[in-house]
């Protein structure tokens, strides 16, 4: 098999702090960088998101294998508080809004809490962020036995409740994201939660009755969902894409490429698809609620799989750019509290799609997404 070789160029770290950003980018942030006692009992001693980064190899002539990040960050650790502030430091430097973390919480119990409550203890950082909330079961996927679950989500009748409380002190930071004033909440996957109408009644409810107010709920376009298919727009605030999850189309599958090993997808085809839907001003994509736009840079995640893994091959910086340019066209003719969008991912190394440095390429995507946010002179973002 061969494959377009992954086209970018190296670039040096570039200072956009004496720009403005005009639209609000939000990325979403694994916190699985870092040694927990279940990863230990479940993965072996000291297993992070790295083990698995580190070790992957090319599997075919111009894979991008292994991804190494950039001496500047190294392969981090973060437990420490010193490793996140440069994260925020590098992140504000480039005009990033926000961060969007992954909440993984499981009926009580919460997994990779540490980085998030790192966070909390800095109020010093100004950098925004909100959450999202990982609603999968643990399932042993890294070693192929998907069908293991390691730790389930129980949707127990008590949770509504528990799940609220538990976000309080998150919501109430006076960094949280907000739209109108109201504190977005982002569920991954809505079509696994039972009684799904009756438990987003409950958490708005729930966020009144303990002193949040009202919340904004938006639901991630994963796994085929939609609002309309699940039958939740009256339900829900809006809608946030979740590439390349409902972006598998066989349009823009690699037939000649892909096999029983691998799923192999055209990046230049998924861009010119989204960027041609964004044109037509969404009409093809959007349902009764807003829509928040997400891009995504190469998708690869071999790392996390021996068979079964997808590319997105052919990425470019240039196509990067222009999906970017699209995004932000179109969250400009929108009312300022909605100019935001979505990049998957700050630090997905084990998926191929990151914002931060690595070190065959440098500050590549970083600045791409820096050039595209960025005009005039600085001012203070609120």
């Amino acid at each position: 098999m061969r494959y377009p070789v992954y086209e970018s160029t190296y670039q040096p770290d570039k200072d956009y702090s004496e720009k403005q950003a005009q639209i609000r980018a939000v990325a979403f942030y694994l916190p699985q960088f870092h040694t927990f006692p279940e990863n230990d009992a479940w993965w072996g001693k000291g297993f992070t998101e790295w083990s698995n980064t580190e070790k992957c190899a090319a599997r075919f002539p111009g894979h991008y294998q292994p991804r190494r990040p950039h001496p500047d960050i190294g392969f981090y650790d973060l437990r420490s508080p010193k490793t996140m502030q440069r994260q925020i430091e590098l992140a504000r430097k480039h005009q990033l809004y926000g961060f969007c973390f992954y909440y993984y919480w499981f009926s009580g119990k919460t997994l990779m809490q540490r980085p998030l409550e790192i966070f909390l203890e800095h109020p010093e950082w100004k950098l925004h962020f909100c959450l999202c909330w990982a609603n999968e079961n643990f399932t042993r996927a890294w070693d192929g036995a998907e069908r293991e679950i390691l730790m389930k989500q129980e949707y127990r009748e008590s949770d509504p409740r528990v799940f609220i409380s538990g976000l309080k002190k998150y919501m109430q930071d006076p960094r949280y994201i907000r739209v109108g004033g109201k504190p977005v909440l982002l569920i991954y996957d809505m079509g696994s939660i039972p009684n799904l109408k009756k438990t987003i009644r409950k958490w708005r409810e729930e966020a009144k009755r303990q002193g949040i107010g009202e919340i904004r709920i938006w639901m991630c376009r994963t796994y085929q969902n939609t609002a309309g298919r699940l039958g939740i727009e009256a339900q829900i605030d809006a809608e946030v894409e979740f590439p390349p999850h409902n972006m598998w189309w066989p349009v823009i599958r690699d037939t000649r490429h892909s096999c029983d090993e691998a799923k192999v997808f055209s990046y230049p085809k998924l861009v010119e698809l989204v960027t041609a839907r964004i044109g037509n001003e969404g009409k093809s994509d959007h349902g009764k609620r807003p829509l928040y736009r997400t891009c995504m840079m190469g998708w690869d995640n071999a790392c996390r799989r021996q068979k079964g893994w997808t590319v997105y091959d052919g990425y470019s910086l240039k196509l990067f750019d222009r999906w970017l340019r699209a995004i932000v066209q179109e969250a400009g003719r929108k009312r300022a509290e909605q100019r935001l969008f979505f990049v998957n991912a700050w630090n997905e190394w084990g998926e191929g799609t990151y914002l931060e440095p690595d070190e065959k390429y440098g500050y590549a995507n970083i600045n791409t997404l820096s050039e595209n946010i960025c005009r005039g002179k600085k001012e203070e973002i609120r």
